[in-house]
Parts: structure tokens; sequence; C-alpha cells
């Protein structure tokens, strides 16, 4: 017997610049300003980013990152209880700023 109900998965992806984009997968077109209380503005490209991104940006690998996240050593975000680790960007440039390592 044929399924009545519709196939939803392609409605669900999208299509921008001829990029197929699906939902954690979307274009930065530019910076994001992040405004703190004490005047500071910092500029980055997602409040987020996934340990493999954050050891390609930093001289870290990936193994020291995802030990930095799970022993908390790192600021990280967790988007549901089960779900996976994240570094928050912000917090480790602020972290990064309050700590002054030019001095």
């Amino acid at each position: 017997m044929k399924t009545t109900k519709p196939d939803n998965r392609a409605k669900r992806s999208k299509s921008v610049n001829g990029e197929e984009l699906t939902d954690m997968n979307f274009p930065v077109s530019q910076p994001m300003k992040i405004h703190f209380p004490d005047g500071l503005v910092i500029e980055v490209s997602g409040p987020y980013c996934t340990p493999q991104e954050w050891a390609s940006r930093t001289s870290m690998t990936e193994d020291e990152v995802k030990q930095a996240l799970y022993d908390r050593r790192m600021a990280r975000h967790q988007f549901s209880p089960r779900g996976d680790l994240y570094v928050n960007v912000v917090m480790e440039i602020r972290r990064l700023l309050d700590a002054k390592p030019w001095n």
C-alpha cells in the first residue's frame, strides 16, 4: 500500500545563491557585533563554533579542544542536554581580554 503522507524533507532545505542549506548549514554574510556593558564591541563570525573549527582557528588539536570542553576549562554551550558541545566564542574572547596576556 502506498503512503499518503508527503515527504517534507524537500520543503525544509532551501537554496540561497545556488547553495543548498539545511538547519545547521547557513552562510554568514557579515560578522556579528556584540556590545558589552563596559563599552567593548567585538565582531565574531558566530557566537558558537564546533571543536573542529576552534582547533583550526587556534594552535590546539581537536582532541585538546574536546578534552577542555569536557573538563569545563573552556567556555562551552550545549543546545540540548544530550546534544553536541560547542565552543562559546564570545566567552572565550571575553576571558582572553580579561586575562590581558599582553601585559
